[in-house]
């Protein structure tokens, strides 16, 4: 069985990103509201040099 590829992200998904993390809103409720895994919110943060809340 394969693994699944990641989803992309989306440039809304992106951007909604980016604002939500400069309004200092934690990685879970990130991740929840955008429907990933918080490790994959860390990882695009990290991507776009974006410092988030735990």
């Amino acid at each position: 069985m394969k693994t699944p590829k990641p989803k992309q992200w989306a440039e809304q998904e992106v951007r909604r990103l980016i604002t939500l993390a400069r309004q200092g809103v934690g990685t879970s409720k990130i991740a929840a509201e955008l429907g990933r895994h918080a490790g994959s919110v860390r990882r695009m943060a990290r991507t776009l040099g974006l410092l988030l809340k735990k």
